[in-house]
């Protein structure tokens, strides 16, 4: 056992190494893209801006608009969070004496509308007109960035910007020289292309995996990888070039649908890898009705306004990413091993989150871009959680091994214990047979009579002599067994008790003799009315009776009560020349029990209600539901 625990730790080792090692040339080509190739400038800092907070503003009252109605950019960000109102921007483009041609890059795939004007003297020399709410193939660039050609000029050219979206308004803008971008473009798919081919690398074989082991959670990490991917190709604008370029619907929406997918499937496969269930109720619980959340958020991703449903989308983020990291801390406190690597799983990704928000917000610079960082860290979370998941598989495939390998020990031990006890049986077999059929006969007989001698007793000591019927002490071990089934199988029980009306004076007035023959003539009609063989009548004390009805409810225990109250009263008990009329009084309670309580309750309810029926007049039934407290 310490040999495959040396195992586990070497393997766990080798994969924190290949992580780190996987990492780090992540980190190395990334570093590469962002150093070899940079642009001309950035139009950022001293921007003029404008919000048309009515919408109205049109670009020929842009061109006349007083310069101090403009506002002067003073950070490095063309950022102003969500904000649905259309901007106004203007820049100036510095002569350029390069033949070579030049590109206007807009570093922000998720914008609506974004229209550009080129003027050179107050002349339009150039318009474009792009963006999400226009199908891929109008754009003039074919490029998953907004990109717009600069017309050439020696002069200086005035730019003019205008754009409108439903999500955060961000303008990172940059002028390349063409031959520069198609380097820097190259460079920049060719991490695109290893980042997305790693990722459906991973959706691949983990599929594979699902269809040859059958294990649920290699699909949930599969369609966990796969939305993760989507959202960052949509991110990208690779889903609207490749996947839907004519699908404007879809694009205006498809970062809350695939991040909301994201969401929901790390949620469930948090469940499955890390076996939450057997560890936290509350904390399953708990993700249950997250993953509930998420899939009600993800419905109303499909009809609720994208600028209105983001924003109730990052408050369940923020909810979810807190409820899965506090899971794997809760899990790592109490011992679970996978829970280390599902820690740092997320902890890079959350890492490479933070730092992309730091430094989309300008509150750090990096030499490496926000895109490239939060790539990074899906990667390494991908690889970890893929390392967890196999982890996990190998741990639990070892165990069940180790199980069949104990198992087929102990198999093989019991079956060289069978073979020598049959060889023992097999010498000792010749020694007894002989004696063995003297005894038998002697045997057969001896305990044919004991049973027959047991029966006799227990059938004496179970029936009441007078009557005949069954006795308390039958009642007491009859009620117990029925109460147990009745636990067991959720059915109802019901118990009814009766008491001959005005006993006493019978005796008083006729004698014991005649009060025997009453009581046995009560006796006989109670027992002719129970019609099933589960049901029992037993004399419980006196001129007192008891009905055992099991999987009969209120109401049928209150028609066979009053049947045998009818009868009795129908009945004459003839003796000599003295004839009797009698009546008695029922008292039914009926319950399902589900509590030790109940077993004592029912009886005292029953007799409550027998009580209840002689302080009303006698000769009735009184009744009602244990649970109910009510008496019919």
């Amino acid at each position: 056992m310490q040999v495959n625990g040396q195992t586990v730790r070497f393997n766990q080792t080798w994969s924190v190494a290949l992580v780190c090692i996987f990492a780090l040339l992540c980190i190395f080509a990334i570093s590469q893209v962002s150093s070899d190739s940079n642009p001309l400038y950035g139009i950022d800092q001293n921007t003029l801006y404008l919000e048309d907070t009515d919408g109205s503003l049109t670009i020929e009252q842009i061109q006349t608009l007083p310069q101090q109605e403009w506002q002067k950019e003073t950070g490095e960000l063309l950022s102003y969070g969500m904000n649905t109102n259309p901007f106004w921007f203007k820049a100036v483009i510095p002569a350029h004496s390069n033949t070579q041609p030049r590109i206007l890059e807009i570093d922000y795939a998720m914008l609506d509308e974004v229209d550009i004007w080129y003027y050179q003297n107050n002349v339009l020399i150039a318009q474009y007109h792009e963006g999400d709410s226009y199908p891929f193939d109008t754009r003039t660039i074919k490029n998953e960035k907004l990109l717009f050609p600069i017309p050439q000029s020696n002069a200086q050219i005035d730019l003019v910007v205008r754009i409108q979206t439903a999500g955060t308004v961000k303008l990172p803008m940059r002028v390349w020289e063409e031959g520069e971008y198609l380097i820097y473009n190259g460079e920049h798919n060719l991490i695109l292309g290893l980042f997305f081919g790693f990722m459906a690398a991973m959706t691949l074989s983990n599929l594979f995996f699902f269809v040859t082991t059958g294990s649920i959670t290699f699909l949930t990490y599969s369609l966990y990888v796969v939305s993760m991917a989507l959202t960052l190709a949509t991110m990208h604008g690779l889903g609207f070039k490749y996947l839907w370029p004519d699908w404007v619907w879809l694009q205006s929406r498809s970062i809350g649908i695939f991040a909301t997918m994201t969401l929901l499937f790390v949620t469930i496969f948090s469940q499955q890898l890390l076996n939450v269930k057997a560890y936290s109720a509350l904390m399953d619980k708990s993700l249950n009705v997250t993953a509930g959340v998420l899939t009600v958020a993800l419905i109303l991703s499909f009809v609720v306004p994208y600028h209105i449903f983001i924003k109730l989308f990052l408050v369940i983020l923020c909810i979810t990413v807190t409820l899965v990291f506090a899971t794997g801390l809760l899990l790592w406190y109490r011992g679970v091993k996978v829970a280390r690597f599902y820690l740092l799983a997320w902890s890079a990704l959350l890492i490479s989150g933070f730092l992309s928000s730091f430094e989309s917000a300008n509150i750090i610079k990096m030499d490496t871009a926000a895109h490239y960082l939060l790539m990074l860290g899906a990667s390494i979370e991908t690889f970890m959680l893929a390392f967890a998941l196999a982890i996990t598989y190998g741990t639990q495939r070892d165990e069940q091994f180790r199980t069949q390998e104990l198992a087929l020990v102990e198999e093989r031990l019991a079956r060289e214990s069978q073979d020598e006890a049959l060889r023992l049986k097999e010498e000792a077999q010749e020694e007894l047979e002989y004696k063995v059929q003297e005894r038998t006969l002697e045997l057969e007989i001896a305990l044919r009579e004991l049973s027959e001698t047991n029966n006799e007793l227990e059938q004496q000591t179970l029936t009441d002599s007078l009557t005949g019927i069954r006795n308390r002490k039958h009642f007491d071990k009859k009620y117990q067994a029925e109460v147990r089934r009745c636990r067991r199988e959720q059915t109802e029980l019901s118990i009814v008790m009766l008491d001959i009306d005005h006993f006493k004076s019978i005796n008083d007035n006729h004698g014991h003799v005649a009060g025997d023959e009453v009581i046995k003539e009560v006796a006989r009609l109670l027992k002719r009315n129970l019609k099933r063989t589960t049901d029992d009548a037993c004399r419980y004390g006196g001129e007192e009776f008891a009905l055992i009805l099991p999987n009969t409810d209120l109401q049928g225990a209150m028609g066979v009560a009053e049947n045998v109250r009818q009868e009795v009263e129908a009945l004459i008990v003839e003796l000599d020349d003295l004839s009797l009329k009698v009546t008695l009084s029922a008292g039914v309670s009926t319950t399902v029990v589900t509590t030790a309580e109940d077993e004592k309750n029912l009886l005292e309810a029953a007799d409550k209600a027998l009580y209840q029926a002689k302080r009303n007049g006698r000769n009735r039934v009184e009744g009602g539901h244990l649970h109910a407290r009510d008496i019919l």
